[in-house]
């Protein structure tokens, strides 16, 4: 059973080309030898290719040609052509010693002499000096094979050689290398040649990595650094950072949802807040009180208007102006306001009853991560009003709480309104007094159904 030839499209015919050697018909005297154009202080020498350990014995007698292919298709400027033409050769005559020497045989040694003249020749034909320098009369390939063109016979060579892969490997990978370099041959002058030269080599490829171990593409097989690669997110990142971020989400979700819930809560305790009770007068109004308990104290604080302070007969108010005391959306006192506070505590720890503090707020909404709604903003004004006037009055006598906008002293449809409604009061609930003038039914009425604003607070 015959193995189809992969290369038949371009094979004209199947006889084996021997290649003949030949001496050159008018060989130069000796006399006059030029200067070589490999010099032995190259500041670039080329490597020798065979102490790689990865090419044939074939391919790395050649590594100094093949290298010469690349350097002659990039050289622009003309060269000392008698010198490049006889440096080449010597190369050449070297590339058959060092194969013959390597165990390669004659057949393989003349064939594949054959492609590195006709590679050689090709490359120098394609420069810009090339042809005016004469080359092609005097080549390689007429100087060693006594013929003039060999783009041809090549191809020819290579599908005969591709019908046996394993005995011809050695100089197919030749061929293949010079290939790879540039070499183009009959592929030059006709139609679409690019395409099936590319084609061509790459079927060749596919023959000599057929029965030979797969090869990591990349040029070194060491050229990841350490740890490099695809690393999940989860195998990089320590536990706490998943830790941190959860966390995190959690206290946004809190965060949002408290908001969600706060301002839902407002818009109830509003529409709470604006129902009215008929206002029934079940007993007359508190009388002021016979002598004023905290006013004539406060004298000072009242003449600078920092405070109003109102004397009844069961309750003295101290109403403190919020601006005054606490700044924008804040719950702690200015440093001004700690001696007016003070001097409050010592007037209330001069008088017997408890104390009541409350916080109230304009209609204004407040939406912070410290104080989701008017509500809080005010509870907290009236916990520190509280704070401040425990080191003089008894904590147990004090309570703190927080109206938001529910009690109003005025409309808030002006700035100068929405900053009296901004406040905190602090009143304290005394025993009724009974007024001397007053007639018994009236006295004995008042004490017996304490007033709403006294019954809200107990």
């Amino acid at each position: 059973m015959t193995t189809p030839d992969p290369f038949a499209a371009f094979e004209s015919e199947r006889t084996v080309i021997k290649p003949k050697p030949r001496t050159p018909a008018n060989a130069p005297a000796a006399s006059a030898a030029p200067a070589p154009f490999f010099p032995a202080t190259d500041p670039t020498p080329v490597a020798d290719l065979g102490e790689l350990g990865l090419l044939n014995p074939l391919v790395s007698a050649a590594g100094k040609l093949l290298v010469l292919i690349g350097k002659l298709r990039n050289l622009v400027q003309p060269p000392n052509v008698p010198a490049l033409r006889a440096s080449t050769a010597e190369a050449v005559n070297q590339f058959d010693q060092n194969a013959r020497r390597a165990g390669v045989g004659n057949e393989s040694v003349l064939a594949a002499r054959y492609v590195l003249c006709t590679a050689l020749d090709e490359a120098v034909a394609n420069t810009p000096w090339g042809v005016q320098a004469g080359w092609n009369k005097q080549s390689l390939l007429v100087q060693f094979h006594n013929e003039t063109w060999g783009g041809e016979k090549v191809f020819q060579l290579l599908a005969k050689l591709a019908q046996d892969v394993p005995t011809h490997r050695q100089l197919l990978e030749l061929i293949y290398s010079v290939l790879a370099l540039g070499f183009e041959g009959r592929y030059r002058v006709v139609d679409n040649g690019r395409a099936q030269l590319d084609s061509v080599r790459q079927r060749l490829a596919d023959l000599i990595a057929k029965d030979r171990p797969a090869v990591e593409p990349e040029l070194s097989p060491h050229w990841r650094g350490q740890g490099a690669g695809t690393v999940r997110l989860r195998e990089s990142l320590p536990l706490w950072v998943f830790a941190a971020g959860f966390a995190l989400l959690l206290a946004l979700a809190w965060f949002g949802l408290r908001l969600t819930l706060n301002y839902r809560s407002d818009t109830t305790y509003s529409a709470l807040s604006s129902l009215r009770v008929p206002n029934i007068q079940i007993a007359p109004p508190a009388a002021p009180a016979k002598t004023p308990r905290l006013a004539r104290f406060l004298e000072p604080e009242i003449k600078q208007g920092l405070v109003t302070v109102t004397d009844e007969a069961d309750r003295s108010v101290v109403r403190l102006r919020g601006d005054s005391f606490f700044g924008s959306g804040s719950a702690d006192p200015m440093a001004q306001s700690l001696p007016v506070l003070r001097r409050i505590g010592q007037a209330l720890a001069e008088v017997k009853g408890e104390v009541l503090i409350t916080g109230h707020s304009d209609n204004q909404p407040i939406r912070s991560l410290r104080y989701p709604s008017n509500w809080h903003l005010s509870a907290a004004r009236a916990d520190a009003v509280k704070g401040a006037l425990s080191t003089l009055v008894d904590p147990a006598r004090m309570r703190s709480d927080g109206k938001a906008d529910a009690e109003p002293v005025a409309p808030n449809d002006s700035p100068a309104n929405r900053a009296r409604n901004r406040r905190v009061e602090v009143v304290l609930l005394t025993e009724p007094e009974r007024l001397a003038s007053a007639p018994p039914a009236a006295a004995a009425a008042a004490p017996a159904t304490p007033s709403p604003a006294t019954g809200a607070s107990k």
